[in-house]
C-alpha cells in the first residue's frame, strides 16, 4: 500500500466525531457503536479545518479568499477566527474563546490539548519530519505556545509525516516512547483519567494507535482508554489514518455529518497534499 495516499485530517474529524458522544460519559469498553445516532463534530473538527485553510492559502493552494496574511502566523489566525465565527457554538474551552474574539489576539500559555487536536494538516503538508514537527509547533504556538503544548502538537505531526513515509508501528513506537511515559490501552482503560493538558492527553492518545490493528481499532481504543474522548480520537484519529489508512465507508459516515464549507476545504487540502503526490 502506498502510505502517501493516506493523510491525517479525515482521521482527526473522524475521531473526533466518535468521541463527541463519550466527552463526558466514558466508556471503558470498545463494544460501542462507532456512530452513536448523535455523534457531532466539535471545536476539534472546526480547529482542524480552520489550520488546513490557512495552510492551503498559505502555501497558496487555493485562492485569497481575504483571510492570506503576511506570515503562517497571521494567516493561522485570521483562519482560525473565521472559523470560530463561522460555528461559535462547536464548543470551545474559556480561554480559547475569547482568544477566537479578541481584535490582536496573542498566545497565552495555554498547554492544553487544543494544541495536538488540530495539527494534522501539518502532517501532510511538510516536506521532512523535522519540517512536519516546526509545522505542527506553529498551528499551536498562535495560542498554545506553552513547551508542552507545542511539544505535542509538534510531535503529533512528526508522527502522521513519519507514518504516511512509511515507518513501522516499531519504529512509530520508540519515537513515542523518547517523548512520554506511554502504558498499554488496556492499562489506560483502568487508570487514564480525565485531563485537557497536551501532556496528560498524549499518552493515552498514543497507546491507542501503537496497540491497534487498523484504523477503527484505533478509535476503540481511543473511546475505551477514557479521558477526554473526542480529543483523544481527533489526535489518534490523524495518527491512525497516517498509518493504516481510512476506510471508505467510515470516512463517508463521518464526511456526511459536515457541512459545505468543510467538505470543501478538506476536499481541496486532500487534492493539494495526496492526490497530487509529492
Amino acid at each position: 500500500m502506498d502510505k502517501l495516499r493516506n493523510g491525517g485530517l479525515k482521521g482527526a474529524i473522524t475521531g473526533d466525531i466518535v468521541g463527541s458522544v463519550y466527552e463526558f460519559l466514558n466508556y471503558r469498553g470498545k463494544d460501542f457503536p462507532l456512530f452513536d445516532r448523535d455523534c457531532t463534530y466539535t471545536d476539534d473538527s472546526v480547529m482542524s479545518v480552520a489550520v488546513a485553510h490557512a495552510i492551503s492559502l498559505w502555501n497558496g493552494w487555493t485562492p485569497d479568499d481575504g483571510q492570506l496574511r503576511s506570515t503562517l502566523f497571521d494567516t493561522l489566525v485570521a483562519s482560525m477566527q473565521a472559523y470560530g465565527n463561522y460555528y461559535p457554538f462547536a464548543g470551545y474551552g474559556g480561554m480559547f474563546g475569547y482568544w477566537l474574539c479578541e481584535a490582536d489576539p496573542k498566545p497565552y500559555n495555554s498547554w492544553g490539548n487544543g494544541a495536538p487536536m488540530r495539527c494534522s494538516a501539518a502532517g501532510m503538508a511538510a516536506r521532512s519530519a523535522e519540517e512536519a514537527c516546526k509545522l505542527g509547533e506553529a498551528t499551536a504556538e498562535v495560542s498554545h505556545n506553552h513547551p508542552y503544548a507545542m511539544k505535542a502538537a509538534g510531535l503529533t505531526a512528526e508522527i502522521i509525516w513519519r507514518a504516511r513515509h512509511g515507518e513501522s508501528m516499531d519504529q512509530l513506537r520508540k519515537l513515542a516512547c523518547e517523548n512520554y511515559d506511554i502504558y498499554p490501552v488496556e492499562w489506560n482503560i483502568k487508570n487514564n483519567e480525565y485531563s485537557e493538558a497536551s501532556q496528560y492527553t498524549m499518552p493515552p492518545a498514543l497507546a491507542a494507535l501503537l496497540d491497534s490493528t487498523s484504523f477503527e481499532d484505533a478509535i476503540r481504543n481511543a473511546i475505551a482508554v477514557g479521558g477526554d474522548s473526542d480529543t483523544i480520537g481527533a489526535i489518534t484519529g490523524a495518527m491512525a489514518e497516517a498509518y493504516w489508512g481510512i476506510p471508505d465507508d467510515i470516512w463517508a459516515k463521518a464526511e456526511s455529518l459536515l457541512d459545505e464549507r468543510m467538505k470543501s476545504v478538506v476536499r481541496g487540502y486532500y487534492a493539494a497534499t495526496v492526490e497530487k503526490g509529492e
